[in-house]
């Protein structure tokens, strides 16, 4: 008998624990993916790995078809100078010889793509921003996505994996955003950007707080919680310890009146990348990195479970972040 009652009993918690997931109003809206929602350009593959005559041939034939890649505002500036010796490089051949081996493959990139400009659109609808994707080979320079007023830029060689001894000389808490399933995330951190509006009449920590939380928060609606984890360079037991400690750090930012404090260098320590966040404890080095991001995602979580009937584009709108933090009712 006791044995039926912890089965049914067990069996009402997942029901009920499956509803609750199902009533959060950043979870994926259900229905078909369209195919090919983004043109995507896959530059580098196009041209590498031709000779120099027929590689220039090619890009003849491109040129006006992709003024984006070929025409600069400076007119003065020809992509016959300046993109062929380019593209001959040896650096990028090498490099693009290692996007074949260690890059996503092209399909699974489309499909992700698809999947989350899908949800994009479902939930932006007429205010979506229309876009298109271009793949290439950057040399390892130090950005993770270009963005134009139409476009998206991708380097490939920024996601050939964490362990790519391309990446050793840089940071390690830096490193997993290296990784090839990455280069997803940061397609749609970019394009969170355009929809977060500058707050010029307040530079608090709470506001920077809620406008990076922000980012995460669509991730989250577009993608998934896996994805805005990873959004957040936290792994499983990282965000375990936020979750374990969060009262007691928030305690920190109440009883210091951090939230408030326009300080710039308390913004960097615990908004930007870093591998801890310094909350001035005897712990700092256990504490993960944007623990700030991480409580502006709280936030923003608690404010639209509260507040149901509204849609992302109004919550990544809204620029009083005192307001969402009253509204949101967030007491860990």
């Amino acid at each position: 008998m006791f044995k039926l009652f912890s089965k049914i009993v067990l069996l009402f918690g997942i029901a009920v624990l499956l509803n609750s997931c199902q009533d959060n109003p950043w979870e994926q809206i259900a229905g078909p993916t369209s195919k090919n929602q983004v043109n995507i350009i896959h530059f580098s593959d196009s041209v590498l790995g031709l000779d120099s005559i027929h590689m220039f041939k090619k890009l003849e034939q491109m040129q006006y078809r992709h003024p984006a890649i070929f025409f600069e505002s400076d007119s003065s500036s020809s992509w016959k100078k300046n993109l062929l010796p380019y593209l001959l490089d040896p650096e990028v051949q090498a490099l693009f010889k290692d996007a074949l081996k260690f890059r996503m493959p092209l399909d699974d990139f489309q499909s992700k793509i698809d999947y989350g400009v899908s949800q994009y659109r479902l939930r932006y609808q007429d205010k979506a921003k229309k876009f298109d994707i271009y793949t290439y080979i950057s040399r390892n320079e130090k950005f993770w996505i270009l963005e134009g007023p139409m476009h998206f830029f991708i380097p490939w060689d920024r996601y050939l994996g964490s362990d790519h001894p391309l990446y050793a000389r840089e940071a390690k808490y830096q490193i997993s955003r290296h990784d090839s399933d990455q280069v997803i995330i940061e397609v749609f951190r970019s394009l969170s950007k355009d929809h977060i509006p500058k707050i010029k009449n307040n530079s608090s920590l709470l506001s920077g707080m809620i406008n990076s939380g922000k980012s995460i928060l669509f991730i989250q609606t577009l993608l998934g919680d896996s994805e805005a984890q990873k959004a957040l360079n936290m792994d499983v037991i990282q965000n375990q310890f936020m979750i374990d400690n969060e009262v007691a750090l928030w305690k920190v930012l109440l009883k210091k009146k951090w939230l408030f404090d326009n300080s710039f260098d308390l913004k960097r320590k615990l908004i930007e990348p870093a591998p801890f966040s310094a909350f001035t404890t005897s712990n700092d080095q256990m504490i993960p990195g944007q623990a700030g991001t991480w409580f502006g995602w709280r936030i923003l979580q608690n404010y639209w479970s509260q507040n149901p009937e509204l849609d992302l584009s109004e919550i990544m709108a809204d620029e009083n972040v005192n307001l969402i933090l009253q509204k949101s009712g967030y007491r860990p």
